[in-house]
């Protein structure tokens, strides 16, 4: 039996960057069949018509390329039961749908059980990605906090600590057994860690060839966490797809992005606010001063050279990172000199190229699932429109309707 909707309003055509003042999407069952303006394309007979509010926007479902659904409460996940963490993720993809997003890449344990029970109709959620625990030297950006016995930093929800080559290639398989789609890795330290320093290299050459080799043996890939410039490099030169955050991209950097299409995950909400943020600790405020500005150059750099920049936001729906707020990297990544329409573009069909998903999502055009947001501003004129929960009257994912309070 058909399942048939007209939904008719501005329409934001996210491939030619423009607006289709008087839009329409028509979709059936879980695709889109038809868009364009409404003088052109016919309302099917028996369709449910819905109307987006008169200054609202309809927009391709948002995708966020790098997340953590690690069912946490109060910023951390070694003391919290994980049957707990893994039912609170059941209340964090509802929130993320609430939010625009019908599509997320993340990392951690909980990914996978969570994406089978969506499919199966358990309860609703978005379209999961997931890599698994992300893998981390000992003492690395991973392993956050060495003044905590090692046996709660070497296998967490989070993170696997993976040394030498034999054990990164059984972190790797670990992974893909576990449901893993792709692989992430630690290139470099980061913010958020105490023993390691912005600019360590955290892999030897021979660990990371291992890493990238064995996830291609799977018809993967690999996503790297990059800050330092060296890390950066020699994680480009192994061979992995897709650089996460890049806030030291220096020319080299991105000349090979750029030469081989590696795709740049943005992050930009959080890397921009912990230095200033209360809510972290000193040594964490004192790592992040200056990124911000390193972060700005990193970015207009690959602008400017071309790169496919990806919507990824870090959040894990705490306190420092609420799902219901997950659009703020919208305001973030325009504040980087990026128009409205490069930043919807960004979060949808830029992060559906960044995850080699532009063919089923990404975009309103026919053929594609019919993963719809509609916001109740127009979000082409002001991103505020789609930076909260709130601003979002609708979300459809697979041609159903998830949210309307329209």
């Amino acid at each position: 039996m058909k399942e048939q909707y007209a939904i008719i309003g501005k329409v934001v055509d996210v491939i030619k960057g423009i607006t289709i003042e008087h839009g329409i999407v028509v979709t059936e069952n879980d695709r889109i069949t038809e868009v364009g303006d409404i003088s052109d394309v016919a309302v099917p007979l028996g369709a449910m018509v819905i109307r987006a509010p008169e200054k609202g926007t309809i927009l391709p479902g948002f995708i966020d390329c790098h997340g953590h659904l690690a069912g946490t409460d109060d910023d951390t996940w070694f003391n919290v039961r994980r049957e707990d963490a893994l039912l609170r993720g059941v209340r964090d993809v509802r929130q993320l749908l609430d939010s625009g997003f019908t599509t997320i890449r993340e990392m951690s344990v909980y990914g996978a059980p969570l994406r089978r029970a969506i499919e199966k109709g358990y309860f609703v959620g978005p379209r999961i990605i997931t890599g698994g625990q992300v893998l981390s030297v000992t003492a690395g950006h991973g392993d956050t906090d060495t003044g905590l016995p090692i046996e709660y930093a070497k296998d967490n929800p989070l993170c696997l600590l993976v040394d030498g080559v034999d054990e990164c290639v059984k972190g790797v398989r670990k992974q893909f057994r576990n449901g893993a789609d792709f692989i992430k890795v630690c290139a470099t330290g980061g913010i958020s860690s105490k023993s390691d320093g912005l600019d360590d290299v955290q892999f030897s050459d021979e660990e990371m060839r291992a890493i990238v080799s064995e996830a291609k043996r799977h018809g993967s890939y690999v996503a790297a966490h990059c800050i330092g410039t060296a890390g950066t490099l020699q994680a480009l030169h192994a061979g992995v797809e897709t650089v996460e955050h890049g806030c030291m991209l220096d020319e080299e950097c991105v000349a090979w992005m750029a030469a081989h299409g590696i795709s740049l995950v943005t992050t930009l909400s959080i890397v921009m606010n912990v230095a200033e943020s209360t809510r972290v600790p000193e040594w964490m405020r004192k790592k992040a001063a200056g990124m911000m500005q390193k972060t700005v150059q990193s970015f207009s750099m690959a602008k400017a050279a071309g790169i496919n920049i990806a919507l990824g936001t870090d959040y894990t729906n705490t306190k420092n990172s609420s799902f219901a707020h997950i659009g703020n990297e919208f305001l973030a990544i325009a504040e980087c000199g990026f128009s409205n329409m490069e930043v919807l573009q960004i979060g949808t069909i830029n992060a559906a190229r960044a995850i080699r998903m532009d063919e089923k999502v990404g975009s309103l055009e026919a053929g594609k699932l019919a993963d719809i947001v509609i916001s109740s501003d127009d979000a082409t004129r002001d991103l505020k429109a789609v930076s909260t929960c709130d601003g979002i009257c609708f979300t459809m994912k697979n041609g159903k309707i998830i949210k309307n309070i329209i």
